[in-house]
């Protein structure tokens, strides 16, 4: 059997360079290699230097590995790509250790042409080793520039105009504190991103935290291959979360998810959000990111969907939570908008047969006319004339008073000098009016109808009518029993309906499991209470104008959601 060789070396090194294309990921390897070097305190710099842009990461960590002299031993960095003797290390050694494939040096080409490396050890001076991107030939020897104290500086430059935005110290820290979240906080390293271009910032890097509920019956599953750590939380409402891959503490995915097998709930839910941390997964050596499809994945996902049942409960038990406190809530903050809209609303609105003046139950609010606004009085010509309540609803045998009112083309009031003509059309008996200057009370029968009140404005030679539209329906019996007290989240994702009114538990039911709840309940509390505001808004108006028609009930509708757009 033979074994696989590479024919030509330089275009394998110059391939692997040019796998490497995330700069922020390519920065992140180098203060890897500076944690890997026990550094206590690393500094990143970009800076402009005679014109160009570079950026510098320097550490005070042990240095390059020494060779026999006790000096950094550059040359064994240089001639030993994808041989790092990190992966010869035993368990102890290799504790918070990350690297192992010796290629991580090589991403400074998705950052900058060339690459300047300065490292001394306790026992020897400063050497240097330089590369330039997409070339495999290097230069090492005796710096001329000493370090102060042991440790690396690496100097890339000059950094591509593409890539300068994503470089500064804001999104530099923000990046290395997802990406080295348990690194850092297992080794305590001290990271500084200072910009020093225009504008720039000074920033400390900080793990990444997450402001959920943790799990904390989760943390740890055993396998033959090693244990994998668990770091999961609920997340807090209106968050959207997911549940990331970290090997030895270094992110390697995004999403959880995103692994094929595990492509479902818990780990689709939004509600979870983590990471997983597993020292045996092989990750794709060129890229550091994805996982290797091999035995260690499956022994992985096996693992991790060992725990999903568990994972599943704790988000029920948050929905649970969630769904009680905001009864609770909901039920205050509505009851208080309501009585504002009440209040505001035309006269022939009654809250579940509590007229204006009573006290919608549980609040203590009462129903009370809005208080007029000024308007500007003027003595003509006239323009328009309108009617008020434009549209009303009364019982059989009730009767209704109604007022015109004239206005300018500029709406300023014309009070005295109109006069007024009123009249109804009707087809049968529906009722009478008698008519007093501006005004006018409508008498109804006996019979449920629709009636089509006018005026007709005269001043002058101007003319002006308006109609109202009158709604003779009897009230049902039971209609009036709704309370807000009676208000209930059912979680029925398969079915259409949004909300619905039981009559036998006098209950008003909204679907939880309905696509524009779930979107509301994403958008967070405020976007959920408006959701359920609206479907009380509609019973409101099927309660007073159901009998109307399809165009006046959806009049009322928008009637009720504008004045309550305000309130919630």
């Amino acid at each position: 059997m033979g074994t696989l060789q590479i024919g030509d070396q330089r275009a394998a090194i110059l391939q692997i360079q040019a796998s490497q294309t995330d700069p922020q990921k390519a920065l992140s390897e180098l203060v890897e290699n500076c944690i890997d070097a026990k550094a206590r305190n690393i500094h990143i710099t970009r800076r402009k230097h005679h014109d160009q842009v570079e950026i510098i990461v320097k550490d005070d960590g042990e240095g390059v590995r020494p060779g026999n002299d006790g000096s950094p031993d550059f040359d064994r960095v240089a001639n030993h790509i994808c041989d790092s003797f990190k992966k010869n290390l035993d368990a102890h050694e290799k504790n918070n250790v990350q690297g192992e494939f010796g290629i991580g040096m090589l991403g400074f080409a998705a950052i900058a042409d060339n690459l300047e490396m300065l490292s001394r050890t306790d026992l020897s001076k400063t050497k240097f080793l330089t590369l330039k991107a997409f070339s495999d030939k290097y230069d090492t020897g005796w710096a001329k520039k000493e370090l102060n104290n042991r440790g690396t500086e690496v100097k890339i430059w000059p950094v591509r105009k593409d890539i300068k935005a994503r470089l500064t110290a804001d999104k530099i820290s923000l990046y290395l504190g997802q990406e080295l979240r348990e690194r850092i906080k297992e080794s305590q390293v001290n990271i500084t991103v200072e910009d020093k271009l225009a504008g720039g910032k000074t920033r400390k890097v900080v793990p990444q935290d997450y402001k959920g509920e943790r799990i904390s019956s989760i943390e740890k599953v055993n396998t033959i291959s090693g244990n994998i750590h668990f770091k999961l939380y609920i997340t807090q409402e209106g968050d959207i979360g997911n549940v990331s891959v970290y090997r030895r503490g270094t992110k390697i995915l995004d999403n959880i998810a995103s692994i094929p097998d595990l492509d479902h709930h818990p780990w689709t839910s939004e509600m979870v959000e983590g990471f997983v941390d597993s020292r045996f997964l092989n990750v794709s050596p060129a890229t550091r990111r994805g996982i290797v499809p091999d035995e260690k994945l499956s022994e992985f996902i096996r693992s991790v969907k060992s725990i999903e049942s568990l994972v599943n409960e704790e988000i029920k038990k948050a929905e649970a939570r969630r769904e009680e406190k905001l009864s609770q809530e909901t039920i205050k903050s509505l009851q208080e908008a309501f009585a504002d809209v009440m209040r505001d609303l035309p006269n022939e609105y009654n809250w579940f047969d509590i007229k204006k003046g009573g006290i919608i139950p549980g609040s203590g609010r009462t129903f009370q006319p809005s208080r007029p606004k000024p308007v500007r009085i003027s003595s003509g010509p006239l323009d328009t004339v309108s009617i008020f309540p434009q549209i009303s609803q009364v019982e059989p045998n009730e009767s209704k008073i109604f007022i015109a009112k004239s206005w300018t083309t500029d709406r300023a009031l014309i009070p005295i000098g109109v006069q007024y003509k009123w009249h109804i059309s009707q087809v049968r008996d529906f009722g009478s009016i008698t008519a007093q200057d501006n005004s006018a009370t409508f008498q109804s029968g006996f019979l449920e109808g629709e009636v089509t009140l006018k005026v007709d404005a005269i001043q002058g030679n101007n003319k002006a009518s308006a109609e109202a539209k009158i709604l003779i329906i009897k009230k049902s019996p039971k209609a009036g029993k709704l309370s807000f007290l009676n208000i209930k989240g059912v979680e029925k994702p398969g079915e259409l309906w949004r909300c619905r009114w039981l009559e036998e538990t006098q209950t008003l039911e909204y679907n939880i499991g309905h696509p524009n709840y779930l979107q509301a309940q994403k958008r967070g509390t405020k976007q959920r209470l408006r959701y359920i505001a609206f479907l009380i808004a509609k019973h409101l108006v099927l309660h007073n104008f159901k009998k109307a028609g399809e165009e006046n009930v959806l009049e009322r509708m928008i009637e009720v959601i504008t004045t309550l757009e305000t309130r919630i």
